[in-house]
C-alpha cells in the first residue's frame, strides 16, 4: 500500500449531533491528506444507554444475544452518517460494521473478546477507499452472530485495527485534553500528563480512570501501537502520548484514580482447608466474573476463614447467586454484601520499595477521619476501599498530599 495508515477513534460525545459529526469529518479529511485512515466511531451520545433502557422495558433480564443485536445498531447510525458527510466532502469513504470489516470474536455476548481480524479484508477496502469508517464496540462470531465488546469496547476496536494494519499511530479523540493526574472535574488543579508509559495508563484504566479501556491499553502494549489521547474540540493540541518504556523514567507518582463501580462480598466462616479460594474463583470465572481485591481473615479458635473480595457493581447479583449456590458445599455460614464501596488508588513506580508512600497515604486518610475498609498493594498501585460518599474527598486529599498538581512534565512531544 502506497500510503501509511492511521487510526482515529471518536467517542459518543464527539459524534452526538450532526454538527459534531461535521466537525469530526473535517478532522478526518485533514488526516486523509497524508494517510489512509481508519475511523472507529461510537454510538451518538447516550444512544447505547437508551437502547439498554428500551431492552429492559421489554424484559428485566433481556436475552444477551438479542441485546447485542440491538446495541450494535447505535454504531451503525454513526458510521453511516459520518461516511455520508465524508462523501459530501469528496472523500472516498466507506462505512463498515464489525462483521463486514472482518472483526471476529469469541462466542460470548455483551463482553466478547476479539480473536481475529481479517487483514486481507482491510487491505482490500483500503485499496478501494481513502477512509474506512468502522463501527466500534462490535464484532461477529464464526457462526455469524453479532457480539459486543463491553463498555469502552470502541477503544479496543481501534487499537486492534491499528495493530492489524501496522498503523503509524492510533489517536483516541474524546472530550478532554488528555490524561490527567486525576479527574479534572474533581480536582481543578489536576495536571495534564503529556507523556505516559503503557504500564502507567494500564493501571489508571484498571483502577477507574475513564479515558481508555484496559483491554485497549493491553493490546497497544502487546503490539507496540503508539497511542495518543486528544480533545476532539482542540484538534491542534497534541494531548497525551502513550508509548513503551518504564514509568519510573517519567515520574515516581503518576496519578490518583477513583472507581465507584465496586462492591464487596464476603463468604463467612469457611473451613480452613486447601482449595477453597480456588473453588470460589473458578465458579465465578465460569460466569465471567472477575475478582479484584481479596482479603482472607483466619479465626484460629474456630479453624475457619472469612474470604472478602470486591467485584464490579454490575456483577454483584450474579456473584451473590454463585456464592449462595456454593455455600453449602463449602461448609460456609453466610454470604454478606457491602455495596457502599469505592476504590481510591495511587499509581506510581516501585511503591512497595518506598514505605513512606503508603504511610503518607494512610495517615492522610486517617487524619481526615476516612475509614479504610480494604487495602491492596503492588509495584505500581496502592488501593483502598472507602465509602462511596468519601471517595471524592479521599482522592482530593491524596492528590494534595503528594503535590500532584506540581508533577514534573517530560519534554513536549510532537504530533505524528
Amino acid at each position: 500500500m502506497s500510503r501509511e495508515i492511521k487510526v482515529l477513534k471518536f467517542g459518543g460525545t464527539s459524534v452526538k449531533s450532526i454538527g459534531r459529526i461535521e466537525h469530526v469529518a473535517c478532522i478526518v479529511a485533514e488526516c486523509a491528506k497524508k494517510y489512509k485512515v481508519i475511523v472507529v466511531v461510537s454510538a451518538m451520545g447516550d444512544t447505547t444507554d437508551y437502547l439498554i433502557k428500551l431492552a429492559r422495558s421489554c424484559s428485566s433480564t433481556p436475552e444477551k444475544r438479542e441485546l447485542d443485536l440491538l446495541l450494535s445498531t447505535g454504531e451503525q447510525v454513526s458510521i453511516a452518517l459520518l461516511a455520508i458527510r465524508l462523501h459530501d466532502q469528496g472523500i472516498r469513504a466507506r462505512s463498515l460494521t464489525g462483521g463486514q470489516v472482518g472483526i471476529f470474536t469469541e462466542s460470548i455476548h455483551t463482553n466478547a473478546r476479539i480473536v481475529d481480524i481479517r487483514r486481507e479484508t482491510l487491505e482490500r477496502q483500503l485499496e478501494e477507499n481513502d477512509v474506512l469508517v468502522v463501527a466500534g464496540f462490535q464484532g461477529v462470531t464464526e457462526s455469524g452472530d453479532i457480539t459486543t465488546l463491553g463498555r469502552g469496547g470502541s477503544d479496543t476496536t481501534a487499537v486492534a485495527l491499528a495493530a492489524a494494519v501496522n498503523a503509524v499511530g492510533c489517536d483516541i479523540y474524546t472530550d478532554v485534553d488528555g490524561i490527567y493526574t486525576t479527574d479534572p472535574n474533581l480536582v481543578k488543579n489536576a495536571s495534564l500528563l503529556r507523556k505516559l508509559s503503557y504500564g502507567e495508563v494500564l493501571e489508571m484504566a484498571r483502577l477507574g480512570a475513564k479515558v481508555l479501556h484496559p483491554r485497549a491499553v493491553e493490546l497497544a502494549r502487546q503490539y507496540d501501537v503508539k497511542l495518543r489521547v486528544r480533545n476532539t474540540f482542540k484538534p491542534e493540541d497534541e494531548g497525551t502520548l502513550i508509548v513503551g518504556g518504564e514509568m519510573e523514567i517519567f515520574r515516581a507518582i503518576s496519578s490518583v484514580a477513583i472507581d465507584k463501580d465496586q462492591a464487596a462480598v464476603a463468604i463467612m466462616d469457611v473451613p480452613d482447608q486447601p482449595g477453597i479460594a480456588g473453588k470460589i474463583t473458578h465458579a465465578l470465572a465460569k460466569k465471567n466474573i472477575g475478582v479484584d481485591m481479596i482479603v482472607q481473615s483466619f479465626h484460629p479458635s474456630m479453624d475457619h476463614n472469612s474470604i472478602t473480595f470486591t467485584v464490579s457493581e454490575d456483577a454483584l447479583d450474579d456473584t451473590v447467586k454463585v456464592l449462595e449456590e456454593l455455600k453449602a458445599s463449602l461448609g460456609a455460614r453466610i454470604v454478606q454484601v457491602d455495596p457502599d464501596c469505592a476504590k481510591v488508588s495511587l499509581i506510581g513506580a516501585g511503591l512497595v520499595e518506598q514505605p513512606d508512600i503508603p504511610a503518607k497515604m494512610f495517615t492522610t486518610l486517617g487524619e481526615n477521619k476516612i475509614n479504610i475498609k480494604m487495602i491492596s498493594t503492588s509495584e505500581m498501585k496502592l488501593s483502598c476501599i472507602v465509602s462511596r460518599k468519601e471517595a471524592d474527598k479521599a482522592a482530593k486529599l491524596i492528590h494534595e498530599a503528594f503535590e500532584l498538581h506540581l508533577v514534573e512534565q517530560p519534554s513536549a512531544v510532537t504530533t505524528a
